[in-house]
């Protein structure tokens, strides 16, 4: 008689996802005359009282739990299609699905980012005066409506209070796991799930990366690691407007010893709420309709130097000098081009090629000499960009343009520099601090190898209407533009010339090419 009312009351069913241990159908319950939807156990896990008893769990917590960001489960569902937890129907998407459809949109994003995190961590703080979430990942983050302002937590099946014995698996996602967690499973202390949510928010505010301190390795046989916040990778590594205080915050989450973790998340909540990104900044990706690979250059007059009195000799006097037209690319090269290139010619790779951090395929190449520069530009049909043509372009034409974008002073959301970050970020990091041209990373992150020997007064022996000026072709020390991400601010001036010798790769130098139209 049960059965066959539950068959009447839910009818219409249609499966919307599938998970390890149980399936989730979209039913019309035909006595309230809505949608709902009901996870179902697999029929392989009938027989697991465990898992029976982790949908009962559902139940109860969420009926102690009462949270505008906290899933409301219904009731128990024990019918002909098997056991399961009756839940609202929810329009939207998991943040994981969020995350991967908003890949390569992170400084246009960020602030969504933060939002969820800040909502979640509220949420969790409700939650933890009954229980311990124990499985706090992406894919139980839902966005109601696909709204970063409406995050839910989903799958309470793992969780358990302090003092319950509560499910003694390990459960959980290595990914996101606290070292305790698989190591003590019947421990239970509202820190793991400060850990998780730190993992969570790591990966979310660095696009897909994760701390040293996550437990992924495990599903490769890899050791547990123990590492402290000091020697794990700042998030702002990844990211240029991440700032000092979320970094901290962020690295204090994930710290291996959970005695050095923040210790409930209403504080991680207010710590969220006191970030700040900056006055008045919009975070935006890079031009939709800049994305070629090369930016053209006309032919013409432009002027290079410094006409500032308080400039550096070596910059001064101003001069104008007539440039044939060229094409410079957008963005230096990077690992995964470099990669290309020893591909098809054999070439020996760069020390930092294999580096996690400065190795990443979409960081620029670094510590290649002026040689190795050289001959993967004519490799890729080009060749080095004279200093005058990359001042030229750094400037966008312009006579006496301070740094690309203008004349305020760098910061953290228009360039890498001044040692914010230790190593380069990915290239093109910095939107806001693109020329009118659109060319990305013309200062900082990487110093940048030019194709003229250094000559201190190059300058001085410039002729009005000089055409297309080559200094000291020879010089065993070449040209560098553009400062690097230990450099001063004042480096990233499009005007600042500095030097290296020709035969010494560094970590902080890397390079772009032009292409002479005539070339083409």
């Amino acid at each position: 008689m049960y059965a066959r009312a539950v068959s009447e009351r839910y009818q219409d069913w249609q499966q919307l996802g599938s998970g390890g241990a149980a399936d989730v159908f979209r039913v019309f319950d035909s006595e309230l005359g809505i949608p709902v939807a009901i996870k179902i156990l697999k029929e392989i896990h009938h027989a697991d009282a465990s898992q029976v008893d982790s949908l009962r769990r559902e139940v109860l917590i969420s009926r102690a739990l009462r949270h505008p960001n906290i899933c409301p489960i219904h009731d128990l569902y024990e019918g002909p299609e098997g056991i399961g937890i009756i839940m609202e129907l929810l329009e939207g998407e998991e943040l994981k699905a969020w995350s991967a459809r908003h890949k390569g949109e992170l400084l246009n994003t960020i602030s969504d980012r933060l939002t969820v995190l800040r909502l979640t961590a509220a949420a969790l703080a409700t939650a933890h005066s009954v229980i311990v979430h124990r499985d706090i990942k992406p894919a139980n983050i839902f966005l109601r409506n696909g709204s970063c302002e409406h995050p839910l937590i989903l799958d309470f099946g793992l969780s358990a209070t302090s003092t319950d014995g509560g499910p003694t698996l390990r459960g959980g996602t290595p990914k996101y796991m606290p070292p305790e967690q698989y190591l003590f499973p019947d421990r239970k202390d509202k820190r793991s799930d400060i850990f998780s949510l730190g993992i969570v928010a790591y990966e979310l505010l660095t696009d897909g990366r994760l701390p040293e301190s996550s437990l992924i390795s495990l599903t490769k046989g890899g050791d547990i690691p123990n590492i402290t916040s000091s020697k794990m990778t700042p998030p702002s590594s990844f990211c240029g407007a991440i700032p000092p205080e979320l970094d901290r915050l962020i690295l204090q989450m994930v710290e291996s010893d959970l005695e050095r973790r923040p210790e409930d998340a209403g504080l991680v909540c207010e710590l969220l709420s006191e970030v700040s990104l900056g006055t008045g900044l919009e975070f935006a990706s890079a031009p939709k309709e800049e994305t070629g690979e090369y930016v053209e250059v006309p032919e013409g007059a432009y002027f290079i130097g410094s006409a500032n009195p308080n400039a550096r000799e070596n910059e001064r006097p101003s001069r104008m000098v007539q440039l044939s037209a060229f094409q410079i690319s957008r963005s230096t090269v990077t690992n995964a081009d470099y990669q290309r290139f020893m591909d098809a010619t054999g070439s020996s790779a760069p020390p930092l090629l294999s580096d996690p951090i400065f190795g990443r395929p979409d960081c620029p190449v670094v510590c290649v000499s002026w040689e190795q520069a050289s001959t993967y530009a004519e490799w890729a049909g080009g060749r080095l960009p004279t200093e005058a043509e990359w001042e030229v372009a750094a400037k966008a034409g312009e006579s006496n343009a301070e740094y690309p974008w203008g004349a305020a002073k760098p910061d953290g959301t228009t360039a890498n520099l001044n040692g914010v970050c230790e190593s380069p970020l990915p290239s093109g990091s910095h939107p806001r601090g693109n020329n009118r041209w659109g060319l990305r990373d013309m200062c900082g992150n990487v110093w940048e190898w030019c194709q003229d020997g250094y000559l201190e007064h190059a300058f001085a022996s410039i002729t009005k209407g000089h055409k297309d000026p080559v200094f000291n072709p020879e010089g065993a020390e070449k040209v560098i533009r553009g400062g690097s991400y230990d450099s001063f601010p004042s480096h990233g001036r499009c005007s600042f010339r500095s030097h290296s010798a020709a035969d010494q790769p560094r970590p902080d130098l890397g390079f772009r090419i032009v292409i002479p139209l005539d070339q083409r």
